[in-house]
């Protein structure tokens, strides 16, 4: 089983990184464009494409029921409010829209909970993957890169030659699609409507504590 993960962002672009299910690291690729994104897709034909990104705006209020979850568990992420207009903050996100578009249009479509995720396009969020994979919050101070590569490293997966956060982000999103594709994963969300997938079979009923 192969999965894709991607890392979005406005200015630098995506970055790709594609993860065999024994952990070996197929292709790792910086700074893409949404036609390099859908060539990728062509050339691979992974089993799964996960993205570090929501897929479109919230229906109702400020942020989506899985954000809210999230932040119960100690997990802080971006919310992703309504239709805000032009806002400069929320260009990532349109970014990502389009990510997920991409793959779409590859044959990928999004991921709801309603269906089987082999051949979907899903979203994933690398902190919380690495928070959930290791069963805590990072201690204060710790590095997000040096942190993030413990969690690939502890999991078997091949990361030396991945040089930045974004890449290890992309490689955490791939490895939730590994997981996911084992059925060792779990969602928060709402089914049917918006979900984002972990890479851990079920979560705890209480806050994760923070390492030392």
């Amino acid at each position: 089983m192969v999965a894709m993960g991607v890392d979005v962002s406005v200015v630098r672009g995506l970055d790709v990184v594609v993860l065999e299910e024994s952990g070996r690291l197929v292709l790792s690729r910086a700074r893409q464009t949404l036609p390099d994104l859908e060539a990728a897709l062509t050339e691979v034909r992974p089993d799964v494409v996960t993205i570090d990104s929501p897929p479109g705006w919230a229906s109702t209020g400020r942020s989506r029921p899985l954000e809210r979850e999230l932040a119960r568990l100690g997990i802080s992420m971006y919310a992703t409010p309504q239709e805000p207009g032009d806002h400069p903050f929320y260009r990532w996100m349109r970014v990502g829209f389009a990510a997920f578009a991409a793959a779409g249009r590859c044959g990928y479509p999004l991921y709801r909970g309603d269906t089987a995720m082999e051949g979907r396009a899903v979203e994933v969020f690398p902190h919380a993957s690495a928070v959930t994979l290791r069963g805590r919050l990072p201690g204060r101070g710790a590095t997000r890169v040096t942190w993030r590569r413990e969690a690939l490293e502890e999991a078997g997966i091949e990361h030396g030659p991945l040089h930045t956060v974004h890449q290890v982000d992309a490689a955490l999103a791939a490895l939730t699609g590994i997981r996911c594709l084992q059925h060792r994963s779990c969602l928060v969300g709402v089914r049917g409507e918006s979900v984002l997938a972990l890479p851990v079979p079920a979560l705890p009923a209480v806050r994760y504590e923070r390492e030392p």
